[in-house]
């Protein structure tokens, strides 16, 4: 019971749910409903908060690096044989990259950029990541 209500309540804190802790009701948000459907982690609905708070007027660079930053894609690597044309995508994205491409949150801002844009990588472990 313990473990039920210490998750209602970090799931609340997070606008998830709302919980009721004298009378034990819990419901679903829509942002809870959102992350649900979408499969989101509970980790990366509270940095997209985090993120939201702030900043009150995001740039189309600071929501998509916001999204780029989620748990989700923590498992990404960035290989050496990747690295060439990663940065040849990087130098055709609209939006721009601070810095060099050689972590997961910037390996995923270059290729979610190049999807949108309709780049297609040539790289197979790209082609790969870019379906994920």
């Amino acid at each position: 019971m313990e473990m039920v209500q210490a998750t209602s309540r970090t799931l609340a804190s997070e606008k998830m749910v709302n919980y009721h802790p004298t009378s034990g009701n819990v419901s679903m948000t829509t942002l809870g409903r959102v992350a649900a459907h979408f499969y989101i982690q509970a980790d990366s609905v509270a940095t997209f908060n985090d993120s939201m708070g702030l900043n009150e007027y995001p740039t189309d660079s600071n929501l998509l690096m916001m999204v780029s930053s989620a748990n989700e894609f923590d498992n990404l690597r960035v290989r050496q044989e990747e690295q060439s044309e990663l940065d040849d995508l990087q130098k055709s994205c609209p939006l721009i990259l601070e810095g060099p491409v050689n972590v997961a949150p910037t390996k995923t801002y270059v290729l979610l950029q190049a999807l949108i844009s309709r780049q297609r990588p040539i790289c197979f472990t790209l082609i790969s990541v870019t379906n994920y």
